[in-house]
């Protein structure tokens, strides 16, 4: 049985680097102290071109086309997607897989008037590589464990899509799917946001980047018309959100290269997401891998240079003129308080990593989350990497796995049956230092 550690209280302590040179301290640098223009931590001489990034990305896809397809071999076999749908944009579509639970047809048959609460789920990939079939077992457990409909989308990747396409892509999806809601018999009210790693930063930046969009629609709505007809929210300057300390601002990315979503806007459409479930999300662009590296308790088993580079420079390229690093909708982690207070759900689960180099960002995030009253689930897996849930390997141990998926499901299905969305018990959230299980009681999947 996989084994996972938590307590009862918050209990962050900092995480030893086993470095005694303090040429950079793990402590989280203030929000005030960031530098806005200068956070990028990339080369800006040594620039990769567009043409190789894309090069690296269409190499890595193959790579991981392949990989993944070894990964579906594991038993028990995960579904294949019921139908799908395509949301156009000014390149390639966006893609929505579509994963029913095991009554939906005859549960629509019986009561045509019904409506299935939706797990929108965003695939992970450092928003470069990826598929929305990678989530298919994670999908299985969800609609058997929930009797939800899971919708998996496929956002546009970069380097062809950079910041913030993608955001705004997975915007686009849920608004797609709040206004086919009763042609897919969807409770819109009933939403929960799912993703892994890269999606998992989604999970958390889209209900912000969401509520953004509204205000800034909301400002040209016609006093004499119930919806908009017409989006100029390109001719509006972004408003400035000040961050905790009162001295600096933030603009968040809004310009004319996002999404049609941008264009076409419905703010009348009913939505309401009531749960995020985050697996090992990436929080902070403004610090640097090298610095995460050195957190990370077990540095040999992070992600690779050549794979963090194409992500960095692929999805925030140098030179970081804007400070779009430290956007909400890049680095929810340094989202204001208002912000995270107003724009998140109160249910959330985040699921972190004993040897990720994210592991340190996730546990602050989760600790600042439930000082602002939300009702966390921090829960560290221990002694696995990044993405351990995703190994290539046919024999792993897939149960083992869907015993924490099943675990999360259940979080999600205890949300779907309460009227109001809100928990009453107390939440939960893992230790910054992870005590060691006993190694008979760990069963690793990777």
């Amino acid at each position: 049985m996989v084994a996972v550690k938590r307590t009862s209280s918050v209990s962050f302590r900092r995480i030893e680097d086993d470095e005694s040179n303090g040429n950079e301290s793990s402590q989280p640098i203030p929000m005030s102290l960031r530098p806005r223009s200068l956070s990028h931590h990339l080369s800006q001489t040594n620039v990769p071109s567009r043409a190789w990034l894309q090069l690296q990305a269409h190499f890595w896809r193959a790579g991981m086309a392949l990989g993944m397809l070894f990964h579906g071999w594991a038993s028990p076999h995960a579904p294949a997607p019921a139908f799908s749908h395509s949301i156009a944009t000014d390149s390639e579509p966006i893609g929505l897989l579509f994963y029913l639970p095991p009554n939906y047809h005859q549960t629509v048959l019986g009561d045509p008037l019904y409506r299935f609460p939706v797990v929108v789920n965003f695939h992970g990939g450092g928003f470069c590589l990826g598929d929305a079939r990678d989530d298919r077992y994670w999908a299985r457990v969800v609609t058997q464990r929930t009797g939800a409909v899971f919708v998996s989308v496929n956002y546009r990747r970069a380097p062809e899509a950079a910041f913030p396409k993608p955001v705004d892509d997975c915007v686009e999806a849920l608004l797609h799917l709040s206004a086919h809601a009763s042609d897919l018999h969807i409770d819109p009210l009933n939403v929960a946001l799912t993703g892994f790693s890269a999606g998992a930063n989604l999970a958390f930046s889209v209900p912000l980047r969401l509520r953004y969009c509204k205000k800034i629609n909301a400002l040209q709505r016609p006093p004499d018309s119930p919806l908009i007809s017409q989006d100029r929210s390109r001719d509006l300057p972004p408003p400035k959100f000040s961050d905790h300390d009162g001295r600096s601002t933030l603009r968040p990315a809004f310009n004319r290269s996002s999404s049609s979503m941008l264009l076409h806007l419905r703010t009348g459409t009913p939505l309401r997401i009531r749960s995020i479930v985050a697996w090992y999300p990436l929080l902070d662009w403004t610090k640097s891998r090298a610095q995460k590296k050195r957190e990370s308790i077990n540095p040999q088993k992070v992600l690779g240079q050549t794979l963090t580079d194409l992500f960095d420079f692929s999805y925030l390229p140098p030179p970081d003129r804007e400070g779009l690093h430290c956007s909400p909708y890049a680095s929810p982690g340094l989202a204001p308080d208002h912000m995270l207070a107003n724009g998140l759900p109160q249910d959330m689960q985040i699921w972190l990593c004993e040897w990720d180099m994210l592991l340190r960002e996730g546990q602050v995030f989760a600790a600042r989350l439930e000082r602002l009253g939300k009702n966390i689930d921090a829960i560290v897996v221990p002694r696995v990497p990044h993405g351990w849930d995703k190994s290539p390997n046919p024999f792993r141990d897939q149960p083992a796995i869907d015993i924490l998926y099943d675990k999360a499901a259940r979080g999600l299905a205890e949300v779907f049956s309460q009227d109001d969305g809100l928990h009453t018990r107390a939440s939960s959230i893992a230790e910054g230092i992870i005590g060691r299980q006993p190694r008979r009681s760990i069963v690793l999947p990777v």
